[in-house]
């Protein structure tokens, strides 16, 4: 197996790199409040001119991602863009980027919060009731430990069995909750496969978050760019397709893991990241 190089902080990598692509959650913080020496961290990137594009496998737009930052204590001095998989799945459904019947204009049922508004109606798109009655199933988010995966399977089963498609805008199965892990969208996504369902995933590791995100920066292909992130599954599989460096933070989904498990987790995903560090530090 290829061995990784453990570094102390991104101060080591400074000079290595001229633009970071960092995970949220169970990087920058864990829901509640900044991981200590994250938002120092982002300052110094910034103080060196360096790109910072904040990745995240959430179902909602990145304005709404921004201003979550912002109450956490980031302001967006500390980062240049944001990426949701939810804003990729926004703007691709306006562009037709995903193709029939992923469209404006189109009837779908949404797996996500009760109480939020992801927009998608003020892109023509009809929100449908009941999911068999849909044109496509778009997966933003799970109310785990709420709904558990077999109440989405009985609610989704009848759309799978018709043929009706799903667009899954957060491939992340696993979430952080206080209820400890739970299924995120990503499983309900993987659940409805195996109804006979078809998905399109949209987010890390997909190719489309990282083409965006570079679309986004208009930076020249010389740029030297590296994937940070706590998933090994997400965002280390994720910089691999898209050609870039890579590294591990032991926190968040990675939290407590030592040299020899890090192994056997890079062996079952067939991903090692080039740099892993205890946490997002300077």
């Amino acid at each position: 197996m290829v061995r990784y190089r453990t570094v102390e902080g991104l101060s080591e990598l400074a000079d290595v790199f001229d633009e970071f692509l960092i995970d949220q959650y169970g990087v920058l913080h864990d829901g509640m409040r900044p991981y200590q020496g994250a938002i120092p961290c982002l300052t110094k990137l910034k103080e060196l001119g360096k790109n910072v594009i904040l990745l995240s496998n959430s179902g909602k737009r990145a304005y709404a991602n921004i201003a979550r930052l912002a109450d956490l204590g980031f302001p967006k001095s500390l980062f240049d863009h944001v990426v949701t998989s939810g804003e990729v799945a926004w703007q691709g459904i306006v562009d037709g980027m995903f193709g029939e019947p992923f469209s404006r204009g189109r009837r779908m049922f949404l797996v996500g919060h009760e109480d939020y508004d992801y927009e998608f109606e003020s892109i023509g798109i009809k929100l449908a009731a009941d999911p068999a009655a849909s044109d496509f199933i778009m997966i933003a988010a799970s109310r785990a430990p709420k709904m558990s995966l077999d109440q989405y399977g009985a609610m989704l089963a009848a759309a799978a069995s018709s043929g009706i498609p799903a667009l899954c805008c957060n491939p992340d199965r696993l979430m952080l909750t206080t209820e400890g892990l739970q299924p995120s969208a990503g499983e309900i996504a993987v659940y409805y496969e195996r109804l006979g369902g078809r998905v399109v995933f949209v987010g890390k590791p997909y190719e489309s978050m990282y083409a965006f995100a570079k679309r986004l920066t208009r930076a020249p292909d010389a740029v030297r760019r590296i994937a940070i992130g706590d998933s090994i599954d997400h965002d280390i599989r994720g910089g691999d397709r898209a050609d870039l460096k890579t590294a591990l933070v032991l926190t968040g989904l990675s939290s407590g893991l030592a040299d020899g498990k890090l192994d056997k987790r890079f062996a079952f995903y067939g991903a090692t990241p080039d740099f892993v560090l205890s946490g997002l530090v300077w």
